[in-house]
């Protein structure tokens, strides 16, 4: 493992100056996850930059991609979200990379409406359209929002180590149909369909919660001759269901499909060539994450990520190789955290307010 050098501030932050593998060799080591991984990989020859210009072809960026890829199925919790930026010409390698280790939910594509470096090329002489774009590939675990038995893309060896996903829920609808003396194809007359309640309610295969209606149908059958069983509120039930799926939360009011308009970070003040918009980083973290849980950005760079997760009331963790880009970082993160936060609530937090 190569030296990581540690800045940490108040619970909130934790950066680190090295390379992000000897990070993850920790972070397996000390048994932790993050709630979402938020990657900006270099893009391949996009920008003139040493570290931009390491690989030979395609097919050594795509390796480079693919353990990236590794690294982050481990460290990611099974009901979180990972979002990785491409370059329009090498966004097909990274998504064929990522979907060897997740499930790919989205290929976002992301339009510079103020054209950034790209608007200043003389297009003609490109020879092909201008590329005023950037993709954002949006993935999750395998498994990991539709079924109990959530291996998450680590497969049955881990199951001890990651639990179910939606175990407690599919425990408790069992096992008090069990204490009831009934059988699971019952649930199918509890509820009046022709077989796949008893399968959806009860089994670690293609789990569902039950609706509201056929949770009162599914109290009823078993209280019919007397009894206190399932016995727990459906709201209450709802809200754990919702505290273990994958957070996901937008509106019409902002980007919702997958054609994403932001400006680049040029009105910001550049920082990094490959600098993203804090409106747009925002945006991510609102839409895919609660307060309170941790995000991770591997390439952290001039720590917008950062910026962005600390004013949402966010926890963070970045990491950057480059010395400078570092010391860049810290002071913009540590500025953001001597600011109030623009803490905003989530529509399942507004709900329970």
């Amino acid at each position: 493992m190569g030296e990581l050098l540690e800045y940490y501030r108040d619970d909130l932050v934790t950066i680190y100056q090295g390379d992000n593998a000897d990070f993850f060799a920790k972070l397996t080591a000390d048994g932790g996850e993050v709630d979402a991984i938020i990657s900006d990989p270099p893009y391949n020859g996009v920008l003139d930059e040493a570290w931009d210009r390491q690989w030979a072809n395609w097919g050594e960026f795509s390796a480079f991609i693919g353990a990236q890829m590794a690294l982050y199925q481990a460290a990611l919790r099974f009901n979180g979200s990972l979002f990785v930026f491409a370059y329009p010409r090498g966004a097909a390698y990274v998504e064929v990379a990522c979907a060897q280790y997740f499930n790919v939910l989205n290929h976002i594509v992301w339009e510079k409406r103020n054209g950034g470096a790209a608007a200043r090329n003389h297009k003609e002489d490109l020879r092909a359209f201008l590329p005023l774009s950037e993709r954002i590939i949006f993935a999750e675990h395998y498994g990991a929002d539709n079924s109990a038995k959530g291996e998450s893309g680590w497969g049955a060896a881990c199951d001890d180590l990651r639990g179910f996903v939606f175990e407690p829920l599919r425990a408790y609808l069992a096992s008090e149909w069990q204490r009831a003396g009934l059988k699971f194809e019952q649930a199918n007359d509890a509820c009046g369909t022709a077989s796949m309640a008893g399968r959806h309610f009860f089994s670690t295969s293609q789990w569902c919660l039950p609706t509201a209606e056929h949770y009162a149908s599914l109290q009823r059958y078993a209280n019919r001759n007397g009894g206190e069983y399932l016995r727990r509120e459906y709201e209450d039930l709802r809200r754990e269901y919702e505290d273990l799926r994958r957070p996901f939360s937008v509106s019409s009011s902002v980007p919702y499909s997958d054609v994403w308009h932001f400006n680049t970070s040029s009105g910001e003040g550049t920082y990094h060539p490959a600098q993203k918009p804090e409106k747009l980083m925002a945006h991510i973290i609102n839409s895919s994450t609660r307060p309170g849980d941790l995000i991770l950005d591997p390439f952290m760079g001039s720590g917008t990520t950062g910026v962005a997760a600390v004013k949402l009331g966010r926890k963070f963790i970045g990491i950057e190789i480059d010395a400078g880009y570092f010391e860049i970082a810290k002071r913009r993160i540590s500025d953001a955290l001597a600011q109030p936060p623009l803490f905003r609530l989530t529509p399942l937090q507004a709900d329970a307010a």
